[in-house]
């Protein structure tokens, strides 16, 4: 998932029913349009503890006196008791404080965890959950004025979400690591839009103020923050100088964790003639170059001249494609108004990023795109281009002339779990021998490098890992001083030279190294932020392209052969072409003749093809 540029060789990236808790008598959904005896239900992002929910008699957004009331158990299970109240039409409200505790917060309250109070909102015919997801489809229901069953259609689409998605279901208690990963993000959104709302803001308004505002965000993203102004905003190498126009500029989208951001991309024009009807579009991932602002491609080619990939984009401008590179979220310059905090292979923001650049794009250069789109990125940007194509619908309603064709996803970061675990498995193997040392080393350096940016990357996102509980005494130092800070050369030689002072004390061995504590790993909590960021779990839109070299020791073949047949049982259009051979590395298999022929075949077929 690194760039090609790495000195570091990385190894691989290697039931329950869902409860309908329906009430007694024919509430929970299944009464709508009559009087019930009881609505019954549960408040979830995680399970939410000292909610206050209530039955919304009055339709005025708030729990207010002499309306059925509970208070949310510790499974965040409520039950309210109508009585003769006919409920059609009303909503359940969970009005949740901060001194309230999410499950997923182990034990503590959300002013403990860094989190503020909010409301949530679901249809008393379908209040069997109390979900984000519920409350951005009530909320769309009543600033769209659309339907419900629309509504829930629009929800779906903008979160990246597969369309027989129940909304209101128990996504805890069935195990659905995606949809509880978009919760909390969307209960993020929802904290700090009510944290803005303006002071004075009265409990009757405020469920009316925070759709508003969230329909403000929601309209924004994608539209065109700045242009910069720089008479040479890229400092373009000659590979693409040569070829192409450079430009820098901003778009709106939310952030990982709520907030509306700026989020920079460079978009590269052939200066060839325009074809009749407008050029197709590229959305172009990159691969790691760290997690800090300053780290941002567009920041690093002004300043150096160069840029890793500035043959691959050359290659594909000079084939007739404008591309547009996002940053990605966090990454960039403070003059295109970008603030600090990369969530590294955060599939939801790692999709904002690259669908809504393709709107940025195509509101900047209007007619001349043609609205056909397609993604293509490497390592952890091919990551980002699955994503993209997962949010290809957020793209289409932003800007509905854009057209999603498919992907290129050229040895994509996935398996984050199970690539941990075989570094781990092989530090412990090649400690039984001192012949196997150095392999062992290098094993204790990767995997502590990996992990860095992993949790560094949580710290920007509603899910961060506690990095005492993930490194040991020797790394925890190295990652609080240098993680955040340090981009992929340095951050590299900052651990080489960590884990090479520790090498030469008597009785090291390369599983003495207190690094990666493998159990934290494994533990329920990082084992689902780390499965809800893995890219192909849902049917993808258009058809996809796998690249693989088959000596690649950062991104393994098996990683990638499992990721093609996860997104084949799940119904995408996806082929693997392998490439053999010793250049047939990571950062090699984008010279590779046979893999370029692949590569430009299959974005010939995307876009011209029948």
């Amino acid at each position: 998932m690194f760039s090609p540029k790495s000195k570091l060789q990385i190894i691989a990236l290697s039931s329950m029913t869902i409860a309908l808790l329906t009430a007694c008598g024919g509430g929970g959904g299944s009464g709508a349009g009559s009087a019930t005896s009881s609505l019954s239900g549960n408040v979830i992002d995680g399970y939410i503890e000292g909610a206050k929910v209530c039955l919304d008699v009055n339709s005025n957004g708030a729990c207010d006196t002499g309306e059925p009331t509970a208070t949310t158990d510790s499974a965040g299970k409520y039950q309210l008791i109508p009585g003769s109240i006919n409920t059609t039409g009303l909503n359940v409200i969970a009005e949740i404080p901060d001194t309230a505790k999410d499950s997923d917060d182990g034990g503590r309250t959300l002013l403990a965890a860094g989190k503020s109070a909010y409301t949530m909102v679901a249809p008393a015919a379908e209040s069997s959950v109390v979900t984000p997801i519920t409350t951005l489809i009530v909320g769309k229901v009543k600033t769209d004025n659309l339907s419900t069953a629309t509504a829930k259609v629009r929800v779906l689409e903008e979160l990246g979400l597969p369309s027989d998605t129940n909304p209101y279901a128990d996504h805890v208690a069935a195990g659905n690591a995606i949809v509880h990963g978009v919760a909390r993000q969307l209960a993020a959104q929802l904290q700090q839009a009510q944290k803005d709302l303006p002071t004075g803001t009265t409990a009757q308004e405020r469920l009316a103020k925070l759709q508003e505002a969230i329909k403000t965000i929601q309209d924004s993203a994608g539209s065109i923050a700045l242009e910069s102004q720089d008479a040479n905003p890229l400092n373009m190498p000659l590979t693409l100088s040569t070829v192409a126009t450079g430009r820098l500029f901003a778009y709106k989208m939310p952030s990982a964790v709520g907030k509306q951001i700026n989020a920079s991309a460079m978009l590269f024009t052939p200066k060839s003639v325009m074809p009749p009807g407008g050029w197709p579009l590229l959305v172009f991932g990159h691969g790691t170059e760290g997690v800090a602002k300053n780290c941002a491609p567009s920041v690093t080619m002004k300043a150096t001249g160069d840029w890793g990939y500035s043959s691959l984009v050359a290659a594909l401008v000079f084939q007739g494609y404008v591309v547009v590179a996002p940053d990605y979220e966090g990454m960039g310059s403070t003059a295109m108004g970008v603030d600090a905090g990369h969530p590294y292979l955060d599939l939801g923001s790692a999709g904002r990023s690259m669908a809504l650049a393709a709107v940025g794009a195509k509101k900047l250069m209007t007619t001349q795109l043609s609205g056909a789109w397609a993604t293509l990125g490497h390592s952890q940007g091919g990551h980002a281009a699955l994503a993209g194509a997962q949010f290809a619908g957020l793209a289409k309603k932003q800007e509905p002339s854009l057209v999603y064709k498919g992907a290129v996803a050229i040895a994509p970061a996935s398996n984050l779990k199970a690539s941990l675990n075989a570094m781990w498995s092989g530090i412990q193997t090649n400690s039984q021998n001192p012949v196997n040392y150095a392999t062992g080393y290098e094993a204790v350096g990767i995997s502590n490098f990996y992990a860095a940016y992993v949790v560094k990357g949580t710290q920007s996102t509603p899910s961060p890992l506690t990095p005492s509980n993930v490194f040991g005494a020797r790394m925890l130092p190295v990652y609080s001083a240098k993680a955040g800070t340090e981009c992929f050369n340095d951050f590299s030689t900052s651990i080489s030279s960590t884990v090479n002072t520790y090498r030469v004390t008597i009785g090291a061995t390369p599983a003495g190294f207190t690094g990666v504590i493998n159990t934290a790993i494994n533990s329920a909590f990082v084992s689902s932020v780390l499965d809800s960021n893995e890219p192909g779990q849902m049917k993808l839109p258009g058809n996809t392209l796998l690249v693989q070299g088959l000596a690649d020791t950062t991104v393994l073949p098996s990683s990638t052969q499992a990721l093609l047949a996860t997104m084949q049982s799940k119904g995408s259009q996806v082929t693997l072409s392998s490439h053999s051979g010793v250049t047939a590395t990571h950062g090699g298999v984008l010279t590779i003749p046979a893999a370029q022929a692949a590569i430009n075949n299959h974005l010939h077929n995307l876009f011209f093809g029948n």
